[in-house]
């Protein structure tokens, strides 16, 4: 339980707490008062108590919890008020300063014995202040005097940046006070001191003083809860062996934010909302049976794949090439599923062929919808689930994952929204689509400029270019024999029209005729594309669909239509409903039970619609389990659960009956929840080639349950 709280003063605060140190956890942000802002609300507030000799400026609160680490030495660790304590010994540090500065050796001395420093104690604990690792050296040249030894970036820090400050500040204030005078601000400037006892819940006390304060991303969150309740030496062993090497990685907390997203959607098969993230990682962390470091490691491990997947460079040729392909699309949403098979790859469960396989398959599926337009929306909920599927599969059958996600990735999608475009499908496409207007464009002309090449030209430098422009002037209108405006906008945005060039060429060419154009393009040979276009005499819109035609067979062959010919067998726990209005997925767990998942969608309830169950419907919505797009539809943002099949179809439906039938397996043949799953029987047909290595000591992947975190929502209970 909390101890009360004490009224007191800064300058009393550290006084009171001779031979102790007062250390800023690893877990808390790094220092961050900005000396325009409010540092200089604070040297303001002391000019105020400078002019008004009695009067009293409260600071703020200061949470604190005490550890005794020695006979003759206690650790007080700063649980929140860390920025005004920090403040106030820089302020303390450079007042010591001044103080040399100016000869007053005894204010110096008496600022160092009774703020500054632990005259007898160990090495270590001597500076009266520990501050967050990353601010710590900095500040430990700053108390003992190597303030020439700052490089040019250590003085950019904030510590750095408000001592100097600071320090400026006291030489003016000097000219009119005394420094003792200016030290006796201190003992004006109040703080509410709260002393926590061993039985208080630091991360629970943290989470709530800092729900009003600066938002806290996931990724701060997560890292309190992992750190927090240790000893400072425990702290930052976890900090410096587990935690830095995640920030090394991705410094900024927003895309560390990100990756754990992305890691729980591979280990929980279910992608969270942003603001549920950290929930989420709690009910991960307790609910995953290893130790502490084991579960760290394996962060780490996740998040180097994770660079390697979106940054790279990846440790094999092969694989790095695959990616820097990949990485064209620069979708982050496949992310939870490529981790999961980079995880199986380093355990010796697939091999390099497979993974690269694996990689070239994603970027094909998602390269292909995006050149038809197709809807990223469900992509993000659906890869967890994909995930799913492939991993219970493949644990049964213990071979053959590329030969498994093809099944699942195409063969079961064909005919729904989550369809991969078939060859057809994108040749007609790519014949009546604004080429032009697609975010991927750039990187698929760069593929193909590289389709086949013995060495890779910089592309970096280029543009996209119109051959026939975009804006014709009389030249160009006569050529294109357009029937209208509309007709000639139509034609000049195929893909067929579109080159790259260089970017000094792009804004000299601009609507200028073809052979000057050519002239123009025959200076950058090297750009292999517009070999083709440089043999031409003229530019006409049949050029265009000829070049058309042309390209998109490079596509074809670039981004490949990977559908398989196995089958696999019933008996996975993982059905389907779809029909028009719904494409839902679903665990059956029994008869009783019937779990689906997120990402499913259906069409919204309008206020005709199964009266039923329509206050249903609107509770889940106002709960985060539905949320509804301008399109009216709505999509599971959690995974929820019903108790039968009748009722769950029947909600999605939007109809009365009996509607158990509408559920299939998620090859679309007929699901009996009476038939007995079938064990021991071949989940796919594979090749010999795709089968896993043989590694002397395997591991065997755990079976992981999805970690929706509303499962024990009850249908019977809205």
């Amino acid at each position: 339980m909390m101890k009360q709280p004490v009224r007191t003063n800064v300058s009393d605060f550290i006084k009171t707490h001779m031979g102790s140190q007062f250390v800023i956890p690893v877990y808390q942000r790094n220092y961050t008062w900005n000396p325009e802002i409010e540092t200089a609300r604070f040297i303001n507030d002391m000019k105020g108590l400078l002019e008004h000799r009695t009067s009293s400026h409260f600071l703020g609160i200061v949470i604190y919890k005490e550890a005794e680490r020695a006979a003759m030495f206690r650790e007080i660790q700063i649980v929140d008020g860390q920025q005004r304590l920090t403040t106030s010994f820089i302020f303390l540090l450079a007042l010591k300063n001044a103080a040399l500065k100016a000869r007053e050796k005894e204010t110096a001395g008496m600022i160092e014995d009774y703020y500054l420093y632990n005259r007898h104690v160990l090495e270590e604990a001597r500076m009266r202040l520990k501050p967050v690792i990353s601010d710590d050296d900095v500040y430990s040249r700053l108390i003992y005097g190597s303030v020439r030894d700052l490089s040019a970036k250590e003085k950019e820090t904030p510590v750095y940046r408000n001592y100097d400050y600071i320090f400026k500040q006291i030489e003016q204030l000097h000219s009119r006070y005394s420094l003792l005078e200016i030290l006796d601000c201190l003992s004006r400037m109040d703080i509410l001191a709260f002393p926590l006892s061993e039985d208080d819940n630091s991360q629970q006390i943290f989470e709530s003083i800092n729900s009003t304060g600066a938002p806290l991303t996931s990724a701060d969150l997560i890292r309190n809860y992992i750190l927090m309740n240790y000893t400072s030496d425990v702290q930052e062993r976890y900090y410096r062996l587990y935690w830095e090497p995640l920030e090394r990685y991705l410094p900024d907390s927003r895309r560390l934010e990100e990756f754990f997203r992305y890691f729980l959607a591979a280990k929980t098969y279910n992608l969270f909302n942003r603001r549920d993230v950290y929930d989420g990682f709690k009910e991960y962390w307790n609910r995953t049976g290893t130790s502490r470091e084991q579960k760290l490691r394996e962060i780490n491990r996740y998040c180097r794949y994770y660079m390697d997947i979106y940054q790279g460079p990846a440790e094999d040729r092969a694989v790095e090439a695959a990616l820097q392909d990949y990485r064209h699309s620069d979708s982050r949403l496949p992310a939870p599923f490529l981790m999961a098979m980079f995880s199986l790859y380093e355990d010796r469960l697939i091999d390099m062929d497979t993974l690269i396989r694996q990689i070239r398959l994603l970027d094909s599926y998602m390269t292909r919808r995006a050149l038809c337009g197709y809807d990223t929306g469900s992509l993000s909920r659906y890869f967890p689930q994909l995930l799913r599927s492939v991993m219970t599969t493949y644990e049964k059958n213990h071979g053959g994952i590329h030969e498994i996600t093809r099944v699942y990735l195409i063969n079961y999608n064909r005919g729904k929204p989550l369809a991969m475009p078939t060859d057809d499908q994108l040749r007609s496409q790519l014949k009546e689509v604004n080429a032009y207007s697609l975010m991927c464009l750039r990187s698929v002309l760069e593929r193909i400029e590289h389709h086949g090449a013995t060495a890779k030209v910089d592309v970096s430098g280029l543009n996209i270019e119109h051959i026939m422009p975009q804006h014709p002037n009389a030249y160009w209108k006569r050529t294109a024999h357009a029937k209208d405006e509309e007709d000639y906008a139509f034609h000049v945005n195929l893909i067929g029209n579109l080159t790259l060039c260089a970017e000094y060429d792009n804004t000299r060419m601009g609507n200028q005729s073809f052979d000057a154009k050519k002239k123009i393009l025959s200076k950058t040979q090297h750009i292999r594309m517009n070999t083709e276009i440089l043999k031409k005499t003229s530019w006409t819109f049949r050029d265009i669909l000829e070049r058309c035609d042309r390209m998109i067979d490079q596509i074809v062959e670039i981004y490949p239509y990977e559908g398989s010919h196995a089958s696999l067998t019933a008996g996975d726990d993982i059905i389907a409903l779809n029909v028009p209005t719904v494409n839902a997925r679903a665990i059956y767990r029994n008869r009783h039970s019937i779990e689906i998942l997120t990402g499913s969608t259906m069409r919204a309830y309008g206020p005709q619609d199964m009266k039923s169950m329509r206050p249903q419907y609107l509770n889940m919505v106002q709960i985060g389990v539905l949320s509804e797009d301008e399109n009216g539809r709505a999509q599971f943002e959690k995974n929820y659960r019903f108790h039968d099949l009748n009722m769950a179809a029947s909600f999605l439906m939007h109809r009365g009956g009996n509607n158990s039938s509408a559920w299939t397996l998620e090859n679309g043949e007929v699901f009996n929840p009476d038939q007995e799953k079938r064990e021991g029987e071949p989940v796919a047909e594979v090749r010999e080639e795709e089968k896993k290595p043989a590694p002397a000591k395997r591991k065997r992947p755990v079976r992981r349950r999805s970690g929706g975190q509303n499962t024990d929502q009850d249908s019977r209970k809205s």
